[in-house]
């Protein structure tokens, strides 16, 4: 059986050819709906390259190990099956250049199912749909981080250090920036890997000449908000965990002999309180409650490193929406079985942004040398919560009409579902649109057509 996947891109071939070979790519390739776990992969493209998976199956979980069998440089590389959920399998990536600005991705497989003429009558279709989307998501990914880096400010490759790089959003943001060229960092108590900086803010340690000659700092360290009721032990481990945490970094900073000359600092879109109508910009004033609170102590901490000539920008993030984690990974199982819809009355409005416009509005940041002080990461399109539900319910082909009901989250969940799930925030991303950035997906329904199989 053959599949094949053309597209243009507005990129070299040889462009494409490096891109594909640079650490981040494989990740950032696969698709959100697909469980995939690296054994191992080694550097480059090379012939005898290889590479192990643990990828989930309609069968359970299945060991998929790949080598490559040939390769030519800027032009295409060839992976083989030697083990794995298919009788054979071989993957030719071709890159051919069209014009002096573009070049067209060539993707042709050659497989073969397991049980012969049974396997293929009973999975021809179903493989066959799964590539389709699979491929579809690959080529948009690919087109979409090559014009982001093509688009950026003065680009150049950095040294970045991420904290909270080991979790949701900082490991696909490392995917990124990894394969943009730049050489990323984790900042972790627990060292996994030779290149992370071990850190413990609590008890003021970190591998201070680490730090030393990076070009960017982005803060995401802090522990989640809607885990649980904010009792007053939760709501010091979320201060310290944010504000005691940012505090300590800046520290750092002021003690490197060379401190970075950007700094990304995460905040939240509850900056801003709950109001009903009113429409939130980056000048907006600080709301009331905890978590309003919060916010503008943790900013304060990253603003004290604008006295060394920092640029500081302070990510004011709303609900970021992706499959593989967040809010949305916690909404899904309901929604599936058909038990979801909006929480509360859901007339309040929803602060959504996609992850890959998330991850773009941040890798935007790091060049943009105009901007700085807080951004709104939300997405231009303004909805209540009841439409969120609706529009993801109509995606799965499932009703979206139980609503949580207020009284109900209150009880469980306090000030926490108060302030965290039942807030009503209409902010705009005022300051990403007048700085030049150009949303990848503006609308909910086109983000969960690409990250929802």
């Amino acid at each position: 059986m053959k599949f094949e996947k053309r597209s243009e891109i507005q990129a070299s071939a040889r462009e494409l050819f490096e891109w594909h070979g640079r650490p981040g790519a494989f990740a950032r390739l696969t698709p959100p709906w697909q469980t995939v776990e690296v054994l191992r992969e080694d550097a480059g493209l090379a012939t005898g390259k290889r590479i192990e998976l643990k990828l989930g199956t309609p069968l359970g979980k299945r060991v998929w190990k790949a080598r490559h069998t040939s390769c030519v440089e800027g032009q295409e590389f060839t992976d083989t099956q030697d083990q794995g959920p298919f009788k054979s399998w071989t993957h030719r990536h071709e890159f051919a250049q069209w014009g002096e600005s573009s070049a067209e991705l060539i993707d042709q497989i050659d497989f073969e199912l397991p049980f012969g003429s049974l396997g293929e009558a009973l999975g021809s279709s179903f493989v066959e749909r799964q590539l389709e989307k699979s491929f579809e998501y690959r080529h948009w990914i690919t087109k979409k981080d090559l014009e982001l880096k093509a688009a950026l400010p003065h680009f150049r490759p950095m040294k970045i250090a991420i904290t909270g790089g080991s979790g949701f959003l900082g490991t696909q943001l490392s995917a990124l920036l990894n394969s943009q060229g730049h050489e990323v960092f984790v900042v972790t108590r627990s060292k996994r890997r030779e290149s992370d900086i071990r850190w413990d803010p609590h008890k003021g340690e970190i591998e201070l000449s680490r730090m030393e000659g990076l070009d960017a700092v982005i803060h995401l360290a802090g522990e989640s908000l809607t885990s649980g009721r904010w009792n007053e032990e939760r709501k010091r481990r979320l201060w310290s965990s944010r504000v005691d945490s940012t505090a300590f970094l800046a520290d750092v900073f002021l003690r490197l002999e060379k401190p970075p000359g950007v700094f990304l600092s995460g905040s939240g879109i509850g900056f801003y309180g709950s109001e009903t109508e009113t429409v939130f910009a980056e000048g907006s004033r600080r709301g009331e409650g905890f978590l309003a609170e919060l916010c503008e102590a943790w900013e304060a901490a990253a603003l004290r490193v604008e006295s060394l000539g920092a640029r500081v920008c302070l990510l004011r993030t709303g609900v970021v929406i992706d499959p593989r984690g967040g809010a949305l990974q916690q909404m899904l199982p309901a929604f599936r079985l058909g038990l979801g819809g909006p929480l509360g009355d859901g007339k309040q409005w929803f602060p959504w942004i996609g992850l890959e416009d998330w991850m773009g509005a941040v890798n935007w940041l790091l060049f943009c040398e105009e901007v700085s002080g807080p951004v709104n990461l939300v997405a231009p399109e303004a909805l209540r919560q009841r439409q969120f539900a609706k529009i993801l319910g109509r995606r799965l082909g499932r009703p979206a009409v139980l609503p949580a009901p207020r009284w109900a989250i209150r009880l469980a969940l306090g000030e926490m579902g108060d302030q965290a799930l039942l807030s009503s925030i209409r902010a705009e991303p005022k300051v990403l649109e007048d700085s030049g950035y150009r949303f990848a997906v503006p609308r909910l329904e086109e983000a969960f057509e690409r990250v929802l199989s």
